[in-house]
């Protein structure tokens, strides 16, 4: 344990680069994310968590714990290079704060508003329950897993749409901010997206807040001081401190969920969390570290079970591919990678998934460069889809959507190939909703004179 803290305390070294970008209110990219969200993953967690924590690792030698650093160096060391590189493109999404900055103006209907409201409504009836983990939507997520693939897919297809009617609210909001204006109906609707986030998984949660401040930091920098600062830390130590384990304690309801009334259902689950916290808190605490270092321990497990010899070079990356492929395009597709890692690793349990945990196997110790290599290929399929899109339909807000998927992948550091890929499907056909609104005049985006009128 005391060789991974002090090994930690080196890879710390390019988070502080980019700390140095915000402190001086720089623009941060793409590549700038994955190293923050990465350090919180390897350094940070790993830094503060107890020797009870670290016995889920199990009993790792010397040498692995010293493949693993230099592994996770080469990975930082090469997104430090890729941000370096990215700082030429000064238009791209790939540039985030940058390009939310010199983003227009939208203006968005009434008619598009009351949708917006409507959204997150339905969400509760629709997709919430079969995402959450909470122990209440158990049954309906048992029913879920019985349902057919074209079902299945409706429901994670919703989620795309999902998070398209979420950037516009958070966009709009932000905008009126500068101009000290209160939309009443864009504010409802944020209102409704938060209560579904606080039943979602606790890192949807976490996400909103987070590229909340990302569009702040992006458009509003001059907002940000001390106070604002105070406010962020009390409001990230009530999540983590108070919220997380109260969320763990939710988790294991006795409450039933009834679809009819999913308003007071979820005010009962919440009830019967305020009246047994102080009982399992404590337990619920340490499940919360316990949980955050899974994905720590699925990179030891495979590096202490792995062999030079089953490199697969590739293999398990196209099965990702394979697996992302719509059954209507590929009716054969395989499991996809989780099952190939979990074998690799030696564990029947489910895994911690990621892209760099997926290199590591495929490529060794050049999965680090692979695992670069790999979201910035995502970016590309984005970005062209993005263009063609413009090219077809015109200027539209596809670009931000481009904007919160980099976002999304760079925060959801436990995320496999798999499901990045199904969601740039989803995206694709997302895009022909987003050229639609626009037909219909439900949103439009101002001039650029527009905007400097505005600021």
């Amino acid at each position: 344990m005391v060789l991974i803290k002090i090994l930690s305390l080196i890879l710390i070294f390019p988070s502080l680069f980019v700390g140095n970008k915000l402190l001086k209110k720089k623009d941060v990219n793409f590549f700038d994310l994955l190293i923050i969200f990465n350090t919180l993953y390897f350094v940070i967690i790993p830094l503060k968590s107890n020797q009870a924590v670290f016995q889920q690792i199990g009993n790792i030698s010397t040498s692995t714990t010293i493949l693993v650093f230099f592994y996770l160096f080469f990975f930082f060391c090469t997104l430090f290079i890729a941000s370096k590189l990215t700082s030429d493109y000064k238009d791209s999404p790939i540039n985030i704060t940058r390009f939310l900055k010199n983003y227009p103006n939208l203006d968005v209907s009434h008619t598009l508003k009351l949708g917006l409201i409507i959204l997150p409504l339905f969400s509760l009836t629709y997709y919430v329950p079969h995402m959450s983990t909470i122990a209440a939507f158990e049954e309906i997520r048992d029913a879920g897993t019985r349902i057919s693939y074209e079902q299945s897919s409706m429901i994670k297809f919703f989620g795309t749409i999902f998070k398209l009617g979420l950037i516009v609210p958070m966009v709009l909001f932000f905008q009126n901010l500068k101009t000290k204006k209160i939309d009443i109906l864009i504010t409802a609707s944020l209102l409704l997206f938060l209560v579904n986030f606080l039943i979602l998984p606790r890192r949807e949660l976490l996400e909103f807040f987070l590229f909340a401040g990302l569009i702040l930091y992006s458009t509003n920098r001059s907002l940000i001081n001390k106070r604002l600062m105070l406010y962020a830390i009390c409001l990230g130590s009530f999540m983590y401190f108070v919220y997380f384990p109260f969320y763990n304690v939710i988790r294991r309801t006795t409450v039933e969920f009834d679809m009819n009334s999913p308003i007071s259902s979820i005010k009962n689950i919440y009830n019967y969390g305020i009246d047994t916290f102080s009982e399992k808190n404590e337990k619920a605490t340490e499940l919360t570290d316990s949980r955050a270092i899974g994905l720590y321990r699925a990179l030891y497990w495979l590096a202490d079970n792995d062999a030079d010899d089953k490199i697969s070079w590739g293999e398990i990356t196209l099965s990702a591919v394979d697996h992302a492929i719509p059954k209507a395009i590929n009716p054969k597709k395989g499991l996809g990678s989780e099952h190939l890692l979990e074998k690799r690793m030696n564990t029947p349990n489910d895994s911690a998934d990621s892209i760099l945990l997926l290199a590591l196997a495929d490529y060794s110790m050049l999965g680090a460069l692979f695992t670069v290599l790999i979201y910035y290929f995502i970016y590309l399929i984005w970005y062209w889809v993005y263009r063609g899109s413009e090219i077809l339909g015109g200027k539209t807000i596809t670009s931000l959507y481009v904007v919160h998927f980099l976002f999304s992948i760079s925060f959801s550091i436990e995320q496999k190939l798999d499901g990045i890929l199904a969601n740039t499907v989803a995206y694709i056909l997302v895009v022909a909703l987003i050229i639609l609104i626009h037909k219909l005049n439900l949103i439009r985006i101002l001039p650029f004179e527009t905007k400097n009128t505005l600021l």
